[in-house]
C-alpha cells in the first residue's frame, strides 16, 4: 500500500511540473517566441529629451520593453512589461556610435507586420548616441584644413572678417574660430572645438554626429543635451580649393536638417592654400620616413605623400606636433633646404621656419623656430638662433671616423677625483684602500685604428669601451662626430653626439697643440662645446699613426718629442 502511495505522488509530481512548462511556454508564446539585439548595440545610449541614459542589452531596451519578435533585420516588437502592451520600433545602424528608429504607441498585441505598418513616412525620427563604452572619435571628414569660412544663423552670412577653421593634431578634431561681423546680427566671437565621432552616408546626403565644446569655457559642465550635434554636409573640389557646405541641427538631434544649406547653422569652409600642396620635403630627407633625436626621446615621422612631418613621443603613445611643407625658400646641394612649415600642437597652430642640415647618411641636423606665426611670411622674416636637433636613422651604419691614431693617457680627470678622495680620507684619519679601478680612468686609446676604421676604442687594465663612429661634419672651425658604445644585444645604441675642436698653442716653450671633445648624449647642440665644466676630462699624447706598433711609438715617442701631441678629451655626458 504505501508503494503504491509513493508512485501516486510521483505521478502527481510530474503532472505538477508539467503544468507549470506548459503555462511558462503559453505565456512565452503570447510574446511572439522571443528575439535578442545586435550584440553591438549593447550599452549606455544619449537620446535629447529623455532624462539619463538608455541601456540596451541583448534582449531589453530600457523604457521600450523586451524583444518578442524581429523580421527584416531592423523590426522589431517589443513587450512592455509594466505596460503590459506592445510597440513596433524600427530601428536602423547608422553607426555603430549612432542608432535611429522611429516607433508606434504602446497598445494590445497585434502581428509584428501590422504594428509597423502603421509608421508613416512622416513619423518622428529619433536619434540615440553611443556614451558607454566610450567612443572613439574618427578624423574628420573636413580636410585638408585650415579654412576659411563664412556662416549663418539665421540672420545673413558673416563673410568679413573671415572665420577660419583648423586642425588639431588629433584628426578627430577641429577648431572652429568664428568671427564677428558688425554688420550681420547674431554673429560673435567665439572658439569651438569639435569631435568627430561618426560618419554615414544615404544616398548622396553624407552626415555627421560630432561634439561642441566652448575653449574659452573648458572648465564649465556641459550636458550632452548641449555637446551632441548632428551635420549634414556635401564637398566640392576645384582646381585649386576645396570647399564644404555644411548645415548643423539646432539641438542634440538630427531633426531639421534636409541639405547641406538648410540648417539651424550653415558653413561654408574653404581651402585656397594650395601652395603647401606644391611643397614636399627633399628626396635625402624623407629616404628614410622615420627619424629619432639623438637620444631616442622622439620619434619624426614623414608622411602623407613627403609633405607632411609628425613629431611624437618614441613611444608613440602621445603625439605632439603636425608639421605640413608651406613653401621652400632655399635649397642647395641636397644637403642644406630652409622652409616654412604650417605647424599644428594639439589645436594650436601657426607657421614656423624650419632649416634642414644633411649631415651623413645616418645623420640630420634640425633647426625650428620657437615662435608661431599666424602669417607664413612672417615665420622667417625674424632672426632666430634656435638649438640644433640632431636626427639619426632607425638603422644606423657604421662610418670612418674623422680622427685616426693611437693615444697614450697622461693625466685623467679620474685621477684629480680619486687624489681628491683620497685626500678627504687621510683627513679623516680613516684607512680605505683606494680602488685599482677607476671607471673612466684609462691607459690608452686607439681612434680610427679598427678594420673598418670606425671606431674609437678606450682601454685600462680592467676595462675597455669601445663607440662606433655613425657619421661626422664639421661646422665653424669644429668637428661633429655621431657615436654610440658597442653593447651585445643592446635593443638600440645609446648614442651620443662627440665634439671635437683643434687649439693651437702659442707657448714659445714648443708645446703641442692640443685636441678638445665632449660627449653629450641629447645633441649635437652649439652650446656642447668645451668650456663647460667636463664630467670625465683625459690628456693624451699621441704615440703614431695606427699603422705603428706600440715598440716603435713608444721609440719615436723618446726620440722624437717634436711628434707629441696633447690632446686633451672631455668626456661629458649630460
Amino acid at each position: 500500500m504505501a508503494a503504491i502511495l509513493r508512485a501516486l505522488r510521483v505521478r502527481l509530481g510530474a503532472v505538477v511540473v508539467n503544468a507549470a512548462l506548459l503555462l511558462t511556454f503559453a505565456v512565452y508564446s503570447s510574446y511572439g517566441g522571443g528575439c535578442t539585439f545586435p550584440d553591438s548595440w549593447t550599452g549606455s545610449w544619449f537620446q535629447s529629451g529623455i532624462p539619463g541614459l538608455i541601456a540596451i542589452n541583448a534582449t531589453h531596451i530600457q523604457s521600450k520593453g523586451e524583444c518578442s519578435e524581429t523580421e527584416s533585420y531592423d523590426k522589431f516588437l517589443l513587450y512592455d512589461r509594466s505596460e503590459d502592451c506592445y510597440r513596433c520600433m524600427v530601428i536602423h545602424e547608422k553607426h555603430r556610435y549612432v542608432l535611429q528608429y522611429k516607433e508606434t504607441y504602446c497598445s494590445s498585441k497585434e502581428s509584428l507586420s501590422s504594428l509597423c505598418e502603421s509608421i508613416t513616412g512622416d513619423a518622428a525620427l529619433y536619434s540615440m548616441f553611443r556614451k558607454e563604452p566610450t567612443p572613439q572619435p574618427q578624423a574628420c571628414p573636413f580636410r585638408p584644413a585650415p579654412f576659411t569660412f563664412t556662416y549663418n544663423r539665421g540672420a545673413g552670412d558673416c563673410t568679413y572678417p573671415p572665420s577660419r577653421a583648423e586642425s588639431c593634431t588629433d584628426d578627430s578634431r577641429l577648431l572652429l574660430r568664428y568671427m564677428a561681423c558688425p554688420d550681420v546680427q547674431a554673429t560673435e566671437s567665439n572658439v569651438e572645438e569639435l569631435v568627430c565621432l561618426a560618419t554615414w552616408k544615404e544616398g548622396s546626403t553624407r552626415y555627421l554626429v560630432g561634439k561642441i565644446s566652448q575653449v574659452q569655457r573648458r572648465n564649465a559642465v556641459a550636458s550632452d543635451e548641449d555637446t551632441y550635434r548632428c551635420f549634414i554636409y556635401k564637398g566640392q573640389h576645384s582646381d585649386k580649393s576645396m570647399t564644404y557646405y555644411i548645415a548643423q541641427s539646432g539641438d542634440a538631434t538630427c531633426n531639421g536638417l534636409s541639405s547641406p544649406t538648410d540648417g539651424s547653422r550653415t558653413m561654408r569652409l574653404t581651402n585656397s592654400d594650395d601652395e603647401h600642396n606644391r611643397c614636399h620635403f627633399p628626396s635625402w630627407i624623407v629616404e628614410h620616413h622615420k627619424w629619432f633625436s639623438l637620444d631616442h626621446t622622439h620619434q619624426y615621422h614623414f608622411t602623407t605623400k613627403n609633405a607632411t612631418l609628425k613629431i611624437a613621443n618614441a613611444d608613440g603613445h602621445l603625439e605632439e606636433k603636425r608639421l605640413v611643407c608651406h613653401s621652400i625658400l632655399e635649397q642647395k646641394d641636397k644637403k642644406h633646404i630652409k622652409l616654412i612649415a604650417h605647424v599644428t600642437k594639439g589645436c594650436e597652430s601657426g607657421h614656423v621656419c624650419l632649416v634642414f642640415h644633411r649631415r651623413s647618411a645616418n645623420v640630420l641636423e634640425l633647426r625650428s623656430g620657437a615662435s608661431l606665426w599666424e602669417s607664413p611670411q612672417d615665420a622667417c622674416a625674424e632672426p632666430e638662433r634656435p638649438p640644433y636637433i640632431t636626427l639619426i636613422t632607425t638603422n644606423l651604419s657604421p662610418e670612418r671616423c674623422p680622427i685616426f691614431g693611437r693615444y697614450s693617457v697622461v693625466s685623467s680627470l679620474a685621477d684629480s677625483r680619486r687624489r681628491r678622495q683620497q685626500m678627504t680620507i687621510g683627513e679623516d684619519d680613516t684607512e680605505v684602500g683606494a680602488a685599482e679601478c677607476v671607471p673612466g680612468l684609462y691607459d690608452s686609446a686607439s681612434i680610427g685604428c679598427g678594420a673598418g676604421q670606425d671606431t674609437i676604442e678606450f682601454k685600462s687594465a680592467c676595462a675597455s669601451t669601445v663607440y662606433t663612429c655613425y657619421g661626422s661634419w664639421t661646422s665653424n672651425g669644429a668637428g661633429y662626430v655621431v657615436a654610440a658604445p658597442q653593447q651585445p644585444r643592446a635593443a638600440r645604441p645609446r648614442t651620443a653626439c662627440l665634439v671635437y675642436e683643434h687649439h693651437a698653442n702659442n707657448d714659445t716653450r714648443g708645446a703641442s697643440p692640443t685636441l678638445s671633445l665632449s660627449v653629450v648624449s641629447h645633441s649635437c647642440d652649439r652650446a656642447a662645446l668645451p668650456g663647460q665644466p667636463p664630467d670625465k676630462a683625459y690628456n693624451l699624447t699621441i704615440n703614431g699613426t695606427c699603422e705603428q706598433s706600440s715598440k716603435y711609438n713608444s721609440f719615436a715617442h723618446r726620440l722624437a718629442p717634436a711628434m707629441a701631441l696633447v690632446v686633451s678629451l672631455a668626456l661629458a655626458v649630460r
